[in-house]
């Protein structure tokens, strides 16, 4: 199992309405991905400290194969999109999960 986390820091001109737009986008994509994705959790950072980033997904895959079919579903292109248009930076790591056998 991998899994796959994504911080995104919103542009200074975002505003709110932006923020949950692309929670809710962030949120749909377990199931319009066609359960490539295994686990979705999305969520806003409350700390809001200069080193801080905005929202965080973190998600589980079957693998590293799933990963890249996600990557490249048009339902993933298109909240791709959103984040480039509303996010100044994001951050990602992909780590295998230890064995839970």
């Amino acid at each position: 199992m991998i899994r796959h986390i994504v911080l995104f820091k919103m542009k200074e001109s975002s505003s709110e309405s932006d923020k949950d737009r692309l929670v809710l986008e962030l949120r749909e994509l377990k199931e319009s991905t066609g359960g490539l994705m295994l686990e979705n959790e999305v969520a806003v950072d409350i700390a809001r400290l200069h080193n801080s980033y905005d929202v965080v997904l973190n998600s589980v895959f079957e693998n590293m194969e799933a990963v890249g079919k996600y990557a490249a579903h048009p339902n993933h292109l298109k909240v791709l999109e959103t984040i480039k248009a509303l996010c100044s930076k994001t951050v990602k790591a992909d780590y295998l999960l230890p064995s839970t056998a």
